[in-house]
C-alpha cells in the first residue's frame, strides 16, 4: 500500500490486506454518531493497537486519538445536551418572539400616547377658545345688566312721566272748569244796553238841570 518505512521489511500480501481490512473496519467503526464514540471507543483503540507498528507515523498521528475519543466525552456531552435544549426551546423562542412582537406594538402606541405635543396644541386651542367664549359671556352679561338697568329707568321715567301727565291733564281739566262759557258778542250787547240805560239817565239828569 505504499505505507512502509524506508527500510523496514516489505510486508507480505496478507499482511497488506489484513491491514486494509483492519483500516476499513477502523473506518466503519468511526462512521457511527460522535455521540457513541465518545462513549466508547475501544474497539477501536484495540484495533489500533494491534496495527499501530504497521502504519506510517503520519497515519498513526492521525488515527491514534481516535481510539481516545472518550476524552471529549464531557464537552460533546455538554455541546450535544445544549443543541437539544435548543431545539426543545424553539417553541419558547417563538412564544418570546411573539410576546417581543406585541410589547414592542404595545411600546408604539404608549409612544404616541406619550407623544401629547398634538394633544397639547389642541388643548391650547381650545383653552383659548375657551377663554374668548367666557369674556364674550362676560361682556353679554354686561351688556345684559346695562339693558335691564335702562328698561328699569325708562319703566321709571315713563311713569314719573305718567304721573306728570296725569297732575297736568288734571290741572287743565281744573282751570277748563272756571272758563265761562259764552260768545263775547253777546255779552257786548247786554253791557251796551246797560250803558245806553246809564247814558240816558245822565242826558235825563243834564236836561233836568238846565
Amino acid at each position: 500500500m505504499g505505507l512502509t518505512a524506508p527500510g523496514a521489511k516489505t510486508p507480505s500480501l496478507q499482511q497488506s490486506a489484513n491491514l486494509a481490512n483492519q483500516l476499513h473496519l477502523i473506518k466503519d467503526l468511526l462512521s457511527a454518531p460522535i455521540t457513541a464514540l465518545v462513549d466508547d471507543s475501544s474497539k477501536i483503540k484495540e484495533i489500533l493497537e494491534q496495527i499501530e507498528f504497521q502504519l506510517p507515523e503520519s497515519l498513526r498521528v492521525k488515527l491514534w486519538p481516535a481510539g481516545h475519543l472518550p476524552f471529549f466525552r464531557t464537552e460533546v456531552k455538554a455541546a450535544q445536551q445544549r443543541i437539544e435544549l435548543r431545539h426543545s426551546q424553539i417553541p419558547l423562542k417563538a412564544d418570546i418572539a411573539q410576546k417581543c412582537k406585541l410589547l414592542n406594538q404595545k411600546k408604539a402606541t404608549l409612544d404616541a400616547k406619550a407623544d401629547i405635543s398634538e394633544s397639547t396644541r389642541r388643548l391650547n386651542l381650545l383653552e383659548k377658545e375657551l377663554m374668548e367664549l367666557v369674556e364674550k359671556v362676560r361682556n353679554t352679561q354686561r351688556l345684559i345688566q346695562e339693558e335691564k338697568a335702562s328698561i328699569a329707568n325708562s319703566k321709571q321715567e315713563a311713569q314719573e312721566m305718567t304721573e306728570q301727565i296725569q297732575a297736568e291733564f288734571a290741572e287743565i281739566s281744573t282751570l277748563s272748569r272756571q272758563i265761562i262759557s259764552g260768545d263775547d258778542k253777546d255779552n257786548e250787547k247786554i253791557i251796551a244796553r246797560a250803558d245806553v240805560v246809564r247814558a240816558e239817565a245822565i242826558h235825563a239828569i243834564e236836561r233836568f238841570l238846565n
